[in-house]
């Protein structure tokens, strides 16, 4: 049987120059590459070390805004409350939501940032005055297990797993909180509550801990991808780390803000409180509790008319 030579000759010849085709249009990929540089959407070693030395994005940048809100926030719930009863409330504590209701004279609409939300309802300010007022704003919970608890509750707030970096940039950082042993919801609630950052544990009282890692992100930055253009309470209830938050936050980046609620969670911060916020015109105005130890300090912007 004879071979048509010609025809195989077709073949060869388009057969070559499809491969040169192919390396021509990869050479010209490159040159164009060395020309224009990469897409600043890529993230090859190069754009993203340069990124990095350019320092942490700025609070108010839209990209970082709208990554946290696809990756570590969660809207309000459509849902009913689903409440579990253990709200934990005791005198001191009645005493703390009846004096802000009354200083902001049973405002409706309200807006809250809730650092270290719990699982929303034990011991929590933002739930009276979310139910009964209408206020609504930002839950913020690292501590996975509080976490899904908290989305349970059908809080009707903003939800953000991203703990608050004590940095001015973002972190992955370790947390830990006491081992939970067989106890009861509220019991394990206040345990799983004393979540802080892994470093301020005292070795020394070796203490058995459970430990994870969670993506913290400056406060700025979170209040920010939340929409939030006003703060009327800032509530820190985070044990041990809320002062060091505040330091590295940058205050003039963040909405104005009528009221802070400090949670002192077994320590006495009465003076560090007080220096801190003098400098920032705000002032204790009341301090609830049975000890400096075991208190809520409340504080408010500074007015003359009404201070002095």
């Amino acid at each position: 049987m004879s071979v048509d030579k010609s025809r195989v000759n077709r073949c060869l010849s388009l057969t070559l120059l499809m491969i040169l085709g192919a390396f021509g249009v990869v050479f010209l990929l490159q040159i164009a590459i060395r020309i224009f540089g990469p897409a600043k959407s890529a993230c090859n070693k190069e754009v993203c070390l340069a990124k990095f030395l350019e320092g942490p994005p700025a609070f108010n940048n839209e990209a970082m805004a709208s990554y946290l809100r696809a990756t570590l926030f969660l809207p309000p719930a459509a849902s009913e409350y689903h409440l579990s009863g253990h709200a934990g409330d005791d005198e001191g504590f009645n005493g703390v939501v009846q004096f802000v209701k009354e200083y902001f004279k049973n405002k409706r609409g309200g807006v809250f940032v809730d650092l270290g939300a719990g699982d929303g309802e034990y011991r929590s300010v933002t739930l009276e005055l979310e139910k009964n007022l209408d206020w609504s704003g930002l839950l913020v919970e690292p501590n996975e297990r509080l976490y899904k608890k908290l989305l349970k509750k059908g809080r009707k707030a903003q939800v953000t797993k991203a703990c608050v970096s004590p940095f001015s940039y973002p972190a992955v950082l370790k947390l830990a909180h006491p081992k939970i042993k067989d106890e009861s919801e509220e019991k394990e609630v206040e345990q799983l509550g004393k979540t802080m950052l892994l470093q301020l544990w005292d070795k020394d009282k070796n203490t058995l801990l459970e430990e994870f890692e969670a993506q913290c992100v400056p406060l700025e930055n979170l209040v920010y991808a939340a929409g939030i253009t006003n703060i009327d309470l800032l509530v820190l209830d985070m044990s041990g780390s809320d002062l060091d938050i505040l330091l590295n936050t940058k205050l003039d980046q963040l909405p104005d803000f009528e009221m802070i609620l400090i949670n002192s969670n077994g320590v006495d911060i009465s003076k560090d409180v007080t220096g801190y916020f003098l400098e920032r015109n705000m002032i204790v105005k009341r301090m609830l509790g049975d000890s400096q130890n075991n208190a809520t300090y409340i504080l408010v912007k500074f007015d003359a008319r009404k201070d002095l």
